[in-house]
């Protein structure tokens, strides 16, 4: 008899749990997220075994902020449900289920860095988790502030900054108020008919929203340089190409007027790469398209058209490449330490990460193989923030252009491959 009130407790225990894994790993836009955050907790382990601490709380970062728009996910999916209120115990049900999520990917990084005595990164985590938490009150508060996911990932390298001005104990309260402010929205959750049309707009264009400006002829040309590559994510290629060179001109004045060390161009740099990454993930949620691009009166076949991708690639690296150095030349102006064996540095990580991004995301066929490519972006991330920091240290560029030599044929040959691997199985498959 005693056997039966404890399993009564098992299960009462796990209650909240089940369907889990169905809901927050077969889901597309929540295992994007969390599977980077998953990518970003065991880089950021191998970092601190192999003790690169300086790398760590960059990583960390990623982690975190990922983890919380794949919760933001979540929670937009739930209200954009109507369903969901007319299950008992559906909301709080998901609602336990991302708390311990996220309780789950910090705590494992607090408990890691106290294992390997990296206090010094438990500051900037306490900042990433508090950015995390405010992007989850904003999309509790209006739905389409989804939107600026890409937000989070851009405020990463700034945290770094803003823990040498802010103490553990005022990241502490920050986060103590934005959870209270979350958890008084949890509380009135109900559905919103804005949140459907986020959920859509979302899963189109790769979980990102900038203003269009159509009409205007030179765009038009634009676009068509990138054509078919661009076919499945639309105009927001091109913006997002026009508007990283005024983020960063804006990022180098605010630096300049306020004597701040924005990495503006490891954030451009940063940057390219997630671009590319976009371009797969749109192609992977519009696959049904490729049968419209198909019949274009502009291809000899499926290889011609595979071929026109491959060459529009090419153009679009190139273009990317150029924008990253010529932002680099700009900044050198303000910060003379950036030699020229630096920038030939940048240029040529941002061609082998856009080449090596392109690649593998053109061999992915569903949303899991785009999420585990995103650790080409994780790789490049370490590599320029310590190729930043030798500088920083006046330590010599060579063996950094020594590595860059072999990644960058890796890239040519990853373009080459993902080549053959595009449409392998024709048309009707992604």
């Amino acid at each position: 008899m005693s056997a039966l009130p404890t399993q009564g407790l098992q299960a009462a225990w796990r209650k909240p749990y089940q369907g889990m894994l169905r809901l927050w790993l077969y889901d597309l836009g929540s295992i994007s997220f969390l599977g980077t955050s998953l990518l970003g907790l065991v880089l950021g382990l191998a970092l601190l075994i192999s003790g690169k601490t300086d790398v760590v709380s960059l990583v960390f970062a990623m982690s975190t902020v990922s983890a919380a728009a794949g919760i933001a996910w979540q929670l937009n999916r739930l209200v954009a449900t109507e369903t969901s209120q007319l299950i008992p115990g559906y909301q709080a049900n998901v609602l336990q289920q991302a708390l311990t999520i996220a309780l789950a990917v910090i705590g494992f990084q607090v408990l890691a860095c106290v294992i390997f005595s990296a206090y010094e990164v438990i500051a900037q985590l306490w900042l990433a988790v508090a950015v995390g938490l405010g992007f989850v009150w904003l999309c509790l508060w209006r739905s389409h502030y989804f939107h600026l996911s890409f937000a989070l990932f851009i405020a990463v390298p700034f945290l770094d900054e803003l823990s040498s001005r802010l103490s553990l104990w005022a990241s502490v309260i920050i986060v103590a108020m934005l959870f209270y402010r979350v958890v008084g929205l949890c509380r009135q959750l109900r559905w919103n008919s804005d949140a459907r049309v986020v959920y859509l707009n979302a899963v189109q264009m790769g979980w990102m929203w900038l203003p269009s400006i159509k009409g205007v002829a030179w765009v038009g040309k634009f676009e068509r340089l990138f054509h078919p590559m661009n076919f499945f994510i639309g105009p927001v290629l091109t913006m997002m190409m026009l508007t990283l060179p005024v983020i960063a001109i804006g990022l180098m004045l605010i630096s300049w007027l306020f004597d701040f060390n924005l990495p503006t161009v490891f954030l451009i740099a940063q940057f390219s790469v997630i671009s590319c990454a976009i371009i797969h993930w749109s192609r992977i949620q519009r696959w049904r398209a490729t049968e419209s691009l198909f019949l274009l009166p502009c291809y000899s076949g499926l290889s011609g058209m595979k071929e026109a991708f491959y060459r529009s690639q090419y153009r679009f690296i190139g273009v990317m490449v150029l924008m990253v150095t010529a932002i680099g030349v700009l900044k050198s102006l303000f910060e003379p330490q950036l030699s020229l064996m630096f920038l030939v540095h940048l240029s040529l990580s941002t061609f082998w990460g856009c080449a090596i991004m392109l690649g593998t995301g053109a061999a992915s066929r569903n949303s899991h193989h785009a999420t585990a490519a995103m650790l080409v972006v994780f790789v490049h991330s370490i590599i320029v923030s310590m190729s930043f920091a030798a500088l920083r240290d006046g330590d010599s560029i060579t063996p950094w252009l020594l590595l860059d030599i072999p990644l960058t044929v890796i890239g040519v040959l990853a373009l080459r491959w993902g080549k053959r691997q595009l449409w392998k199985h024709g048309i009707t498959a992604p």
